[in-house]
């Protein structure tokens, strides 16, 4: 019996039942309805556990940003490809040389847009912003004051800069969305931001995960940064409890962009996920059309490392395609060292559960 593979959106309790019918529609016919274009690796933070951010030196030996000109094309293929939602980020997005250009004429494509930004620029755009008020803005949070962003974003006033610009969307009442990378840098500081969501009557998500960079990004040395958390071992005790982990099912079916979304890099590849490496399709090349018809073949035929479909702990494995490639270098291949930190949280696990 082959495998079924499920609709991200049938796990999205949270989705208006009409989107959730369009959604479904668009998974069973593999239409772009979600995508996100990553305008520019700048950024006037230089936030220690960022897997995009280049210095102005590096961009051109990395690759050459897309103007405003190719932008605006590939959202009007993208659009007549049945792309509705649609995130703007970066790095900072403000900081591509012709943003206001980009960005007024994707808002004057109807999209649904999401704006993903630090939040320290929101100020300087205010009237472009009341012109062309996006759906929603995710923010990034890094800390309650400015001491915690100077050391974890290197950056002087920083939390000045993001509670403007936050109270600035407030005032213009724009939906907003706090999201914190959690560090050890502002592990501490975890019930203050919390609590500034709290009053400041925002929904926040906080996340302890942070991933190597694999594209160039300057965050090689994420070890005195990252937190050892429980959050492995919790997730390897829901997937064993629910079953939710089949070994038919391929690197790309447990992600809710999996035949829906998109993710196109600065320099113009269309990829599955931000933080992977490949496949390297070429929108400039290709055009949108046959950019998101090979990367639905990408996903389709992604396959698991050979060591993974013979290992007798895949159904407790808390890994994607990002996680291969960010920790091993490749969907393709596991290192040792990964598969074996996995087995022993198993076997920790199975423990606690016999005694």
């Amino acid at each position: 019996m082959a495998y079924e593979y499920e609709p991200a959106c049938r796990r999205m309790e949270w989705l208006d039942p009409f989107y959730k019918a369009v959604w479904e529609e668009a998974f069973a016919k593999a239409i772009p309805i979600s995508g996100t274009f990553e305008l520019t690796p700048r950024c006037n933070f230089q936030c220690r556990m960022c897997y995009v951010h280049l210095k102005e030196e590096e961009i051109a030996k990395q690759g050459k940003e897309l103007t405003a000109k190719e932008w605006i094309q590939i959202a009007k293929e993208a659009k007549e490809a049945g792309t509705t939602w649609l995130c703007i980020t970066g790095g900072e997005p403000f900081l591509h040389p012709e943003f206001e250009e980009i960005y007024k004429a994707v808002s004057r494509m109807g999209f649904f847009i999401t704006l993903q930004t630090n939040a320290s620029m929101i100020e300087q755009y205010r009237t472009l912003l009341e012109e062309y008020p996006p759906r929603s803005v995710k923010i990034t949070l890094y800390g309650s004051n400015n001491e915690i962003y100077e050391a974890v974003c290197k950056v002087k006033n920083g939390f000045s800069r993001v509670d403007r610009g936050i109270q600035i969307l407030k005032e213009m009442k724009i939906p907003v969305q706090l999201v914190s990378t959690i560090v050890r840098q502002n592990a501490d500081d975890i019930k203050r931001m919390a609590f500034y969501a709290y009053v400041n009557q925002l929904p926040w998500l906080a996340n302890g995960g942070i991933r190597l960079s694999v594209r160039g990004g300057d965050n090689k040395e994420i070890s005195d940064s990252r937190i050892v958390l429980e959050t492995d071992k919790e997730r390897i005790r829901y997937l064993l409890e629910h079953d939710v982990v089949s070994p038919e099912g391929k690197p790309c079916t447990y992600c809710k962009d999996y035949r829906l979304g998109y993710w196109i890099t600065w320099d113009g590849k269309m990829r599955f996920c931000s933080f992977m490496n490949e496949p390297n399709i070429s929108v400039r090349e290709k055009g949108f059309p046959h950019a998101w018809q090979s990367l639905v073949q990408y996903e389709e035929q992604l396959e698991w490392p050979e060591e993974c479909k013979s290992c007798n702990v895949q159904k407790a494995c808390v890994k994607c395609a990002a996680t291969l490639t960010s920790e091993c270098g490749s969907p393709h291949h596991v290192r040792e060292e990964f598969c074996n930190r996995i087995k022993q949280y198993y076997d920790e696990e199975k423990g606690e559960w016999r005694l």
